[in-house]
């Protein structure tokens, strides 16, 4: 309860209650020496008045009245003329007088004897007692001294007064000071309260700013004026901001300078805590294993699903050394990532860290070179057989036959041209991959290059009973070029249209304008490109019949130079096609400004 009290309310009750103690202490003091040295004066009045009582009843005893009706009549005129009461003891504890009570009833009165104040007068002379009458019922004052001559009917005399004089003066002595104490108890409140608000207020100050501190405004000050210790609190707590602020301002640059360099890493950071828990993913590694903003939290298992990335991370965390393992994340794009896994600190419980290189596309580069050298070599080898087996059989003699030596010759004719353009388009696809190929774009027409194209292979189409069908927008074309680039793309789709569409085949080369591009249709309805081979048909040396191509002359590549140049002009190209249906593909190229 008292913790949740302000200073001022604490200080003000320490003031009341200090204020009420000492009121307290003082009402008791002074009350007890007020009735203390009152009663000393009245028993110094009873004492007096003792003495006269004393002689009075040696006067009458010496006359011979003594009866217990002389002795209760002495007592009553006493009693009258001191204003006390008189009481008459004899030997033996019995009341033979008493101002108070009519001599009738007089034996009614209990016997005296064990009277404090008449025991003590009885075996010391004099004796005093304060307590409640039995017979007034007030508090009373008595007074008892040892008369010397029992013989005449008395042993102790007593005198009694009334403490009501007393108790009135107590009482008004009290309720002065009842008064003057809550005066001085109202005023001692209001001091305090004006006291601890003077000396609380720079403590709320300092309060204030120190919650605001608390509360992220490292700008706010605590007032620290003067000279005293309120004074000296602010201003320490005043440089501890100071320096809580600089040391967070670095802080925070050196966050955001590794989370800067974290986010512009092109290689994935993973670091997780002791219980295999993620801490921070680096925006690459959220892209590569597509990870979103909830993964944070969250365990390796449940979140990436690769068991190898697993057991590095647990033989990473109970060893000194790094781990390294190269693993494929399966997914919608499969990604094949090479993960070097460090221990944080020298602890096992203290997580780890992995690094994250996408060797995707290295791996996909070496499968390429290995399948192109494959490829190549094949493609090489089998003219290069054909050439060699003519010329082998030539030479065996069948020189000396003149049809098989033509046969031979054209055979070595045929695949010395087929080696020839394999190697053609070997240089072209390799210029066009290199940095320095550029096509000369310009603001052209594109028709007149589609029927440039389309007549030159009107004849080879002609033999293979193939027609071909322009259509064109009517609307002016113009897109950015190089007339030579668009020229052989059209010339190679045109081909192997021609080539694999059959006899009796219809090709159709089809122009028109959408939106921002411009498009060039070049379809057939030959037999079709089966579905499973359209993701592919653009690889080098990919084909869909590779009997078929050879036998058409066909190198592999022509699909592969199409799509880099139609992309060296800034366009794309795709294909669609059905069994039975023919194939079409599509070309679209920017539009001039």
């Amino acid at each position: 309860m008292l913790r949740r009290l302000s200073i001022a309310t604490k200080l003000a009750l320490a003031s009341v209650l200090l204020i009420s103690l000492s009121g307290l202490a003082i009402d008791w003091l002074s009350a007890s020496q007020l009735e203390s040295s009152m009663i000393q004066r009245i028993r110094a009045e009873l004492s007096s008045k003792l003495s006269l009582l004393e002689d009075v009843a040696r006067a009458q005893g010496a006359t011979g009245a003594r009866g217990p009706a002389e002795w209760d009549s002495m007592a009553d005129r006493f009693g009258r003329q001191a204003g006390v009461r008189v009481t008459l003891i004899a030997q033996d504890g019995t009341v033979v007088g008493d101002s108070e009570v009519p001599l009738a009833e007089l034996g009614e009165m209990e016997n005296h004897a064990f009277r404090e104040e008449i025991a003590f007068a009885r075996d010391h002379g004099e004796g005093s007692a304060i307590r409640a009458s039995p017979t007034l019922h007030v508090r009373m004052i008595y007074a008892a001294r040892r008369y010397p001559a029992p013989e005449e009917g008395i042993a102790v005399l007593r005198l009694a007064v009334p403490l009501t004089e007393v108790d009135a003066a107590v009482a008004g002595s009290r309720r002065l000071l009842a008064f003057s104490g809550a005066a001085a108890l109202l005023v001692g409140l209001l001091m305090s309260l004006l006291g601890t608000y003077w000396l609380t207020t720079p403590v709320r100050r300092i309060t204030g700013a120190a919650q605001a501190m608390a509360a992220g405004r490292l700008d706010a000050r605590a007032p620290a004026r003067g000279e005293d210790e309120i004074a000296k609190l602010g201003e320490a707590l005043n440089r501890l901001a100071s320096e809580l602020a600089s040391t967070i301002h670095d802080l925070r640059a050196d966050r955001d300078l590794l989370a800067s360099m974290l986010e512009g890493m092109g290689e994935g950071v993973l670091v997780v805590d002791a219980d295999r828990r993620i801490v921070l993913a680096n925006r690459a590694l959220r892209q590569l294993a597509l990870l979103g903003a909830e993964a944070r939290g969250r365990s390796i298992l449940e979140t990436i699903r690769n068991a190898s990335l697993q057991e590095a991370i647990e033989r990473a965390a109970a060893s000194d050394e790094p781990v390294v393992r190269e693993l494929e994340l399966a997914g919608v794009l499969p990604r094949r990532l090479l993960v070097r896994v460090s221990r944080l600190g020298g602890e096992p419980d203290a997580g780890c860290i992995a690094v994250f290189h996408d060797v995707t596309e290295l791996r996909r580069l070496e499968t390429m070179r290995t399948d192109f050298v494959a490829n190549v070599s094949h493609e090489l080898r089998t003219p290069v057989t054909a050439i060699g087996t003519a010329v082998e059989t030539l030479l065996d003699g069948a020189l000396a036959n003149a049809a098989d030596a033509r046969e031979f010759a054209e055979m070595i004719d045929r695949n010395a041209k087929r080696l020839r353009q394999l190697v053609d388009d070997l240089l072209d696809l390799s210029k066009m991959e290199s940095k320095g190929f550029r096509a000369n774009l310009v603001a052209a027409e594109i028709a007149p290059v589609i029927e440039h194209a389309a007549l030159l292979l009107r004849e080879p189409a002609r033999k293979r009973q193939v027609s071909i069908k322009l259509r064109q927008s009517d609307e002016a074309m113009t897109a950015r070029i190089d007339r030579r680039v668009l020229e052989q793309v059209v010339l190679n789709l045109l081909d192997n249209a021609v080539k694999y569409a059959g006899a009796g085949a219809h090709v159709e080369v089809r122009t028109r304008p959408t939106g921002s591009h411009i498009e060039i249709a070049v379809s057939d309805d030959g037999p079709g490109i089966p579905r499973a081979h359209l993701g592919r048909i653009f690889e080098r040396f990919y084909r869909v019949d590779a009997g078929r191509s050879r036998d058409v002359g066909g190198t592999g590549l022509g699909l592969s130079i199409v799509k880099h140049l139609v992309e060296l002009m800034h366009g794309t190209i795709d294909v669609e096609s059905e069994i039975g249906k023919g194939a079409a593909f599509t070309v679209r190229l920017p539009r001039a400004p």
